[in-house]
């Protein structure tokens, strides 16, 4: 038993290893590219992401029958030793190649007695008859997805075969072979005959009492995804136990077992931050990139308008005045400040470094007076601030670029519409 649970062990830890390394190689390399003066990286191709601690967890709820094979159990119909079997599971997919659950089930078990009633005519009814009892397992196994090993990952397959193997521990109890038990007594005149200092002494006869086994498991499983969050399993596994398992462990064979046949569905809960089960390929979306340059470019253009404009009205503006404009963007309803803009708020405040006495200016092109606006102004004004500790006295937030009228030095802070 030992030397057999230490190669299961092995062979475990080497398809663990084995499916995890095959996930390493799917993650693609990425490169940096220059986009307005900043690095960003670029995917060249799709990669698998990894999964988090809190993703890609389910709970499965299996119904079916268990088929026993064991002592004497080819004298009875392949259908004569089932009985049914239910099981509970929780588990966690680590790659797209592997998962791991923890299971309890429970089977209604079906023995046969041996031929020792032969030559006793009064009980010969007994000889190959069936006798039930309870067993109660608790399971670690491994899953190995075959789809995804040998035909690559794709995210929403309809489709998995998967490989199983396990171990675990199984409680037996409640036989009901006390009437084989009792006849044997009768027949050795001892009413004693199954106490425990008989059971160690005697060969043919039944051990009645609560078995707790090592069991290894070995098995194959479909899975049919039907919705976003849940899948339908068809599984067929087999369990092997000492040939006490089914109170009988004097006979010639070594194992007892069973084969359990289950259909059961699953739920996977949603991954973090409320994302569908499953492990993503991550794109960097260049259009989204191209869209802020786009309305980068185009306030550019604005603020070239609006400075020739300024330029003209010498008789608003102190001609010896330093004037410095930078333009900050932000996304369609947003008041958050994002990467780009950050660097733009630090050549304001670079600008104003230079000519501290001068007076920071955010305000609007179009006089737009609203939320929206305040709030991205205060938003802007925060990281002037708090980062860069300009004194709140030398910053302003005017509505309209139009009621700007310095007579010094100042810097300008456009935020778009």
């Amino acid at each position: 038993m030992n030397q057999m649970m230490k190669k299961c062990s092995i062979m475990v830890l080497s398809l663990i290893s084995f499916s995890c390394g095959m996930i390493a190689q799917n993650n693609a390399d990425t490169t940096m590219t220059e986009i307005e003066d900043l690095e960003v990286p670029l995917v060249e191709k799709k990669f698998v992401a990894n999964s988090v601690f809190q993703d890609n967890w389910y709970l499965s709820l299996y119904g079916g029958v268990t088929s026993n094979w064991g002592s004497d159990g080819s004298h009875a119909g392949f259908f004569q030793v089932m009985g049914p079997a239910a099981v509970i599971a929780g588990g966690k997919e680590i790659t797209p190649m592997s998962s791991v659950r923890l299971q309890i089930n429970y089977n209604r078990n079906t023995g046969v007695t041996t031929d020792k009633f032969n030559g006793f005519s009064d009980y010969a009814h007994l000889t190959h008859n069936r006798f039930k009892w309870n067993s109660y397992g608790i399971s670690v196994d491994y899953l190995l997805n075959f789809t995804n090993l040998l035909l690559g990952f794709r995210e929403h397959r309809k489709f998995h075969l998967q490989g199983i193997v396990g171990i675990g521990g199984s409680v037996s109890r409640n036989y009901t072979t006390g009437d084989f038990v009792k006849a044997i007594a009768d027949i050795k005149g001892d009413p004693n005959y199954n106490d425990h200092g008989h059971q160690l002494a005697n060969e043919d006869m039944y051990d009645n009492r609560q078995h707790s086994l090592v069991c290894l498991r070995a098995g194959v499983a479909g899975t049919f995804m039907i919705a976003r969050n849940w899948s339908l399993h068809l599984e067929a596994i087999g369990n092997l136990l000492d040939n006490s398992y089914d109170s009988n462990p004097t006979t010639g064979n070594t194992w007892d077992g069973h084969v359990d046949y289950l259909v059961g569905i699953s739920y996977r809960f949603n991954n973090k931050g409320g994302q569908a089960p499953g492990f993503y390929y991550p794109r960097h979306d260049m259009n989204e990139y191209r869209k802020r340059i786009t309305v980068i470019q185009d306030l550019r253009n604005q603020t070239k308008r609006r400075r020739a404009e300024l330029e003209a009205l010498t008789d608003t503006i102190d001609v010896d005045a330093q004037v410095m404009y930078t333009l900050i963007a932000f996304d369609e309803g947003s008041t958050t400040v994002d990467r780009l803009q950050q660097t733009n708020i630090f050549t304001a405040a670079y600008a104003w470094s230079r000519s501290p006495r001068s007076i920071i200016y955010i305000t609007n092109s179009t006089g737009v007076d609203d939320k929206l606006f305040r709030k991205r102004a205060e938003a802007v004004r925060d990281v002037l601030l708090e980062r860069y500790e300009i004194p709140y006295v030398k910053i302003r937030v005017v509505a309209s670029e139009k009621d700007i009228k310095p007579q010094g030095d100042y810097v300008e802070l456009i935020i778009n519409d």
